[in-house]
């Protein structure tokens, strides 16, 4: 039989035999979506057991008067979200909060770019230094707070004692001085943070862009605002982000070395939560302190979010 007749003749060829029939669109659509639920199964479950029910049932705590000794929970409505905003510890201890993260996150962004700059140079030595800057990030907060509990003592520390070989006698936990002894040691231990989400953004600014700043004959510092910065912006915003939200929630440290006093100058919104939790008792107002401090913080969410990503219609197309 010769091709022409076998062409002819109906059969198949190659090619028609192992092409796949065309797919419903419905079909792959419903398909598709049933491979995303499935792939995300694992997500969701995390999300609903670990994040969605603990808030649900701290919001439904928060309307009842739980309290650490008493066995019933009767339902309170909204009066203890009335006591929280009542009370003027909460507020001051909002207010130390927020003036605390506002300084250390202006302070360890900049350091931590800097630093990242430093290393990005790759200088001799640069791994080294790379090694020693991550360090502090490796000690557990609590551990770290009592390091400095001991080495700040005014009769047994080592600081105190050599301040006074100088002549200097001087409390470092005295109300005029504790609030930046605070700063200090948290940017101490988080410009480290910074400084690796920084330096991992540098590795992203492609290198033609240095190249051809430097045949514009651009200086350094205008390759760096002109060129470094506005790629780095969505870095810096997360940067400073998720440095806000951690120094926000600020408890280890400072509860250590001051357990929020003198008086409540150094409580922060962490510490009034535990102490009204485990020292009041009162759960209830707790878990309303909790929601209100929650409810400020998502507020902050679209700003960031929106300077990271871009404006709906920008980025990507």
């Amino acid at each position: 039989m010769s091709t022409h007749t076998w062409l002819r003749s109906g059969r198949p060829s190659l090619g028609a035999q192992t092409r796949h029939p065309q797919s419903n669109p419905h079909e792959v659509r419903a398909r598709s979506v049933r491979t995303r639920w499935i792939l995300g199964a694992p997500l969701l479950a995390f999300l609903v057991l670990l994040v969605a029910a603990p808030i649900t049932y701290g919001v439904w705590t928060s309307l009842t008067r739980r309290t650490l000794s008493g066995t019933d929970a009767p339902f309170a409505g909204l009066a203890n979200y009335g006591a929280v905003l009542g009370d003027s510890t909460f507020w001051h201890s909002l207010g130390f909060t927020a003036a605390f993260t506002a300084a250390v996150v202006v302070l360890e962004v900049p350091l931590g770019f800097g630093l990242a700059l430093l290393v990005n140079q790759r200088l001799p030595g640069h791994r080294v230094l790379f090694t020693a800057l991550l360090l502090p990030i490796m000690v557990a907060p609590s551990l770290l707070g009592v390091m400095f509990r001991l080495l700040l003592n005014g009769d047994i520390g080592a600081l105190p004692a050599l301040l006074a070989k100088f002549g200097v006698s001087v409390s470092l936990f005295d109300p005029s001085s504790v609030v930046p002894l605070l700063v200090v040691l948290d940017v101490l231990q988080w410009t480290p943070f910074t400084f690796l989400i920084l330096y991992a953004g540098l590795q992203g600014v492609p290198a033609d862009l240095y190249e051809a700043a430097a045949v514009d004959g651009a200086s350094y510092v205008r390759t760096l605002r002109s060129v470094v910065a506005p790629v780095m912006g969505p870095v810096l915003a997360s940067a400073a982000f998720l440095r806000a939200i951690d120094a926000f929630r600020t408890f280890d440290v400072v509860y250590v070395l001051t357990g929020g006093g003198p008086g409540t100058s150094t409580t922060t919104a962490s510490i009034y939560i535990y102490k009204t939790a485990f020292t009041d008792g009162d759960f209830g107002i707790a878990s309303a302190a909790s929601v209100v401090l929650l409810l400020l913080l998502i507020g902050l969410v679209p700003v960031v979010v929106r300077r990271i990503v871009g404006k709906p219609g920008e980025g990507r197309r």
